[in-house]
């Protein structure tokens, strides 16, 4: 989900990349960039990449003649992320990924959930984009590339920091105000006094009105004019408004009772960002290339703010970001209605991409079916599941998910036994379905006999990735422990106090969430629990320069190494075994 505060801009601090030569065969190895400084030259005028052949005893040489003397730096370790859902905190994923882009380049995978689907989604976005490999001169090193991918994940705040109120993703912070307006107005003193009647009439008027038709889920309104019983829905959406965000999972009518965000027009809105970055519509190779080549370099170790400054053949970035954005825009919307929107791609159809929900099967499914055709005639209803019922569903390519169902890696945890193909479906019903999380929105129909509930079930598809095909994953998170939203959730739809444990307790080293975590090869470690919305400085810098611990020695950076990587960041919630 997207807050009021996604359009603003962030500093980050991003890793300058360089790199270091290396002497061998007797001779002292170089370990510093200046140039050597003894004046007689190689006895060749093109080094092989690990030898000199005259005897240098200093760090580089001066001579024209020697003009390859340091060592190629070692490509970077392709990686998968498997990424956890934030919520509000979705753009502390964009300053994460930037840096991970830029140590290891882009990526071989990815995958998540309820918000993390979003993230997903633009992640491949991105890697479609027709000049992520394509640098001045030839085809990138992985290095370069990874500099263009954090470059296009820093110009997301560009791009949100541009967008008004009623653009893309910015619309959904307009909730926010529909919900003042209904508080402004006194629809709760109405609730409170009994005086239903009058309450029904101003929220179907404010949500009926010129300003906030289309803002809400047509649903909402279909459900209050339509009602049996205005007095008993009326104290529902009611107490929907004034708990907005709050993701409580104590009341299993958060399955039923339909939400505010109209997320199918959500998942159109964030197709415009994903059309823009993968190329579609009035693509401007040119200005593209302009912004790439001119910005790329530049970008790494700098925010977004200083990034807008650098001058770029004469324009600066910011300003040529912004003149291609504007143009784009202003010929994609007027006819989007006719032209290709990204989110009628299909999951997984241009990189290795796993979308997740959780699904009711069987008897769950019919029982949710009839708990909500019994909650719309205003009638008493239950929601009683067995979890055995509940499913944990992936969307992706079908060499993808058929290995996360088969589990060809023989992993015995509990979610993965719950593991369940959904398909290659497209991004319009992903986006639709993953980020619509209990609470935000109720459970809808997959098909004629499953039900989405929501991306709670893998928070952390670290075992989904390597079931998949991914042979090194990063697991991008949060220190703490599960989160109670989740197990709460679980619980509703049935799930036991073995449950519990066996997918969250972290005190247990065969749960899900400890094996995920064991399984990693590295966990980019952030504390955006402890930052709040507002913040988005703090939450960005904190995601940015996350400590990072690594499970081993395969994962190989671009330059120097990240300063806070750790063998044991001894965090809840990062490190196997740490419960507290």
């Amino acid at each position: 989900m997207l807050h009021r505060n996604i359009t603003a801009c962030v500093a980050v601090a991003l890793l300058a990349l360089s790199a270091c030569g290396d002497d061998s065969g007797g001779i002292t190895a170089d370990t510093l960039p200046p140039t050597d400084t003894i004046t007689a030259p190689d006895t060749v005028a093109a080094d092989t990449v690990a030898v000199d052949t005259a005897a240098d005893t200093a760090p580089g040489d001066t001579s024209p003649l020697d003009v390859a003397d340091t060592a190629a730096p070692p490509e970077p370790t392709p990686v998968c992320v498997a990424i956890r859902g934030n919520g509000e905190l979705i753009t502390s994923h964009f300053a994460a990924l930037a840096r991970i882009a830029e140590l290891f380049g882009p990526f071989e995978g990815v995958a998540g959930g309820s918000s993390a689907s979003i993230t997903s989604f633009l992640t491949e976005s991105m890697h479609m984009h027709p000049l992520l490999w394509s640098c001045a001169g030839g085809t990138c090193t992985r290095a370069q590339a990874g500099a263009r991918l954090g470059l296009l994940y820093k110009s997301l705040f560009g791009y949100l920091g541009a967008m008004t109120e009623r653009d893309e993703a910015v619309a959904v912070s307009a909730i926010l105000g529909v919900i003042q307006l209904a508080k402004d107005e006194g629809i709760g003193e109405l609730v409170s006094a009994d005086k239903l009647t009058e309450a029904w009439q101003a929220l179907v008027t404010l949500f009926e009105s010129e300003d906030v038709r289309g803002l809400v889920n047509p649903e909402v309104v279909e459900l209050l004019k339509n009602s049996p019983d205005k007095g008993q829905h009326v104290k529902d959406i009611w107490n929907e408004i004034s708990s907005f965000g709050g993701f409580g999972a104590a009341d299993p009518i958060i399955f039923v009772r339909p939400g505010l965000i109209n997320f199918p027009g959500l998942a159109s809105q964030l197709g415009r960002i994903g059309s823009f970055y993968a190329g579609y519509g009035a693509y401007d190779e040119a200005a593209w290339r302009a912004f790439l080549d001119g910005c790329a370099e530049g970008s790494v170790g700098q925010s977004w703010p200083i990034v807008a400054t650098i001058d770029a053949a004469g324009t600066s970035c910011g300003a040529r970001f912004a003149a291609l954005l504007s143009a784009w825009r202003a010929d994609f919307v007027p006819q989007e209605a006719t032209i290709h929107n990204r989110v009628e791609d299909r999951v997984g159809q241009h990189l290795r991409t796993l979308a997740i929900t959780s699904v009711l099967t069987g008897q769950a499914a019919v029982a949710f079916e009839a708990a909500r055709a019994h909650y719309v005639l205003a009638e008493p209803w239950t929601l009683e599941v067995a979890f055995a019922d509940v499913k944990a569903g992936y969307w992706g390519a079908a060499v993808d998910v058929s290995g996360v169902v088969s589990n060809p890696k023989g992993y015995t945890d509990l979610k993965t036994s719950k593991a369940l193909t959904l398909g290659q479906g497209k991004w319009r019903d992903v986006l639709s379905l993953s980020p619509a999380e209990p609470g935000l929105a109720r459970a809808q129909a997959l098909d004629a006999t499953r039900v989405s509930a929501g991306g709670w079930p893998d928070l952390e598809p670290v075992l989904a990735l390597k079931n998949a095909g991914c042979e090194r994953v990063i697991y991008l998170t949060r220190r703490d422990p599960a989160s109670n939203f989740g197990r709460g959730v679980a619980q509703l739809l049935g799930a036991s106090a073995a449950d519990d444990a066996a997918l969250y307790d972290l005190s247990v080293a065969t749960s899900s969430f400890s094996a995920s975590l064991s399984e990693a090869d590295g966990v980019w470690c952030t504390n955006w629990n402890a930052i709040g919305p507002t913040d988005l400085s703090a939450m960005m810098a904190d995601a940015y320069n996350a400590p990072f611990e690594v499970h081993g020695d395969a994962l190989v950076p671009a330059g120097p190494a990240y300063a806070p990587t750790t063998t044991d960041a001894n965090l809840v919630g990062c490190t196997p075994g740490v419960v507290e």
